[in-house]
């Protein structure tokens, strides 16, 4: 199907003139432009709570090419970017109440939101105010459908993409078996279990699928939900059986913690993580179960000039390998600097017709803003964690994979 496959490379090198190097040309660069007034960006994420890192890595991504930008001489002359913070706590409310102050302090270039719900009670408010945003972690599909706006635009792929790439890896490398599932009682928790069905039953008549749990996004205990799961498996369910989960951060964690003693995920032959990502192995370490996260980006899946900028400097600066939260903030940043720069100006009206249709180069490589429904059209990434405590960290990535957006995009609505 078009795959691209990449195997662990050579070690990150040069790391410390790569910060010195960037260190000094931001300095000179923010001396000679102090007279310039900044270029506000809103940045509203979930930066406390149990959700915490999903926002702080992002953020750190957003400041990182912002950092970057800077560096080179700003934007439109010589204006320097500046992020304007908030925490949305993982609350749809607070996500309003904060959209709200920035758009009243005249920040309507906004980006971030955690999840379809936070991104959903921004979107109206930001589209009234003549505002323009940009979704870091938006997949819902109806933000490209009954939802869609001209103000908002996608970075990761959509619910749609995740739910198609992860049935096309279980038809080709786990066909035939039974799928049980557990995964957050909202919008993107339903999609994806129903996406996953629907496409595999298409390109695997054999397949079958069990019992199915929806906690709530913010359940932190488990083990009802696995001992459930587990009532209904067979005894030889670890040669037969698969595992669908759309937990992320924190509830992977606990998911993996807690079943622990039920020795629940050795019951499955395969266990595909849509949505998960490698912080989850990084808190895990040895003991994460052999895992195959189906999400935006993993840093060995691509070869590219910008992609190389952004993990050597990421990593330089945080000693870890940026994920994919990481990814998407400086995805989005890229993406807002872009179309401020095609547009010759950073009023949001002509910063939204500058983004419809726009190609423009992010650690994945050319990426593109669908005109249609402005979904960036840029792979999906599969990859396999395992733990390993002989390997530096607990854990091994042991392939990244990209799906191109063309295999597994849904048709864009006619306008």
């Amino acid at each position: 199907m078009g795959q691209r496959w990449s195997r662990l490379g050579t070690a990150i090198s040069a790391l410390a003139l790569v910060a010195l190097t960037a260190g000094g040309a931001a300095g000179a660069a923010t001396a000679r432009h102090a007279s310039l007034a900044p270029i506000k960006i809103g940045f509203v994420n979930t930066l406390s709570g149990p959700f915490a890192e999903v926002g702080q890595d992002a953020l750190a991504g957003a400041n990182l090419a912002v950092a970057q930008i800077n560096a080179k001489g700003g934007v439109l002359g010589g204006h320097p970017l500046k992020l304007v913070v908030k925490d949305e706590q993982a609350d749809p409310t607070v996500t309003a109440t904060d959209v709200k102050s920035l758009l009243g302090q005249g920040v309507k270039l906004i980006a971030g939101f955690m999840d379809d719900s936070d991104c959903l009670a921004a979107l109206p408010l930001i589209q009234s105010a003549g505002g323009v945003m940009v979704g870091m972690s938006c997949q819902s599909d109806l933000m490209t459908t009954a939802k869609y706006s001209p103000s908002f635009f996608e970075i990761p792929p959509n619910n749609t993409e995740l739910g198609r790439a992860s049935a096309v890896f279980a038809a080709q490398h786990f066909p035939n078996l039974t799928w049980s599932y557990i995964g957050p009682n909202y919008e993107y928790g339903h999609e994806v279990w129903q996406l996953f069905q629907t496409t595999l039953s298409g390109l695997n008549k054999g397949s079958k699928f069990g019992k199915a749990e929806f906690p709530s996004l913010t359940e932190t205990a488990f083990t009802p939900y696995v001992t459930s799961i587990l009532s209904t498996l067979p005894a030889n369910s670890a040669q037969n059986s698969g595992l669908y989960t759309s937990e992320f951060g924190s509830s992977t964690i606990d998911l993996v913690k807690q079943s622990a003693p039920y020795k629940f995920f050795s019951r499955f032959k395969a266990v595909i993580n849509v949505g998960g990502s490698t912080p989850t192995a990084v808190a895990l370490g040895a003991s994460t179960p052999r895992l195959y996260f189906v999400y935006d980006y993993d840093n060995l899946a691509y070869h590219n000039a910008v992609n190389t900028a952004f993990v050597n400097a990421y990593t330089a600066q945080h000693h870890i390998a940026p994920d994919a939260w990481a990814y998407e903030g400086y995805t989005a940043v890229l993406a807002l600097e872009n179309g401020i720069q095609r547009a010759h100006s950073a009023a949001p009206a002509a910063v939204d017709r500058a983004m419809s249709g726009m190609t423009f180069q992010s650690p994945k490589g050319a990426v593109t803003f669908r005109r249609q429904d402005h979904l960036l059209m840029s792979p999906v990434t599969v990859w396999e964690v395992v733990g390993d405590a002989h390997a530096k960290g607990g854990f091994r990535i042991v392939f990244a994979q990209a799906v191109p957006a063309s295999e597994v995009a849904p048709a864009p609505k006619p306008r």
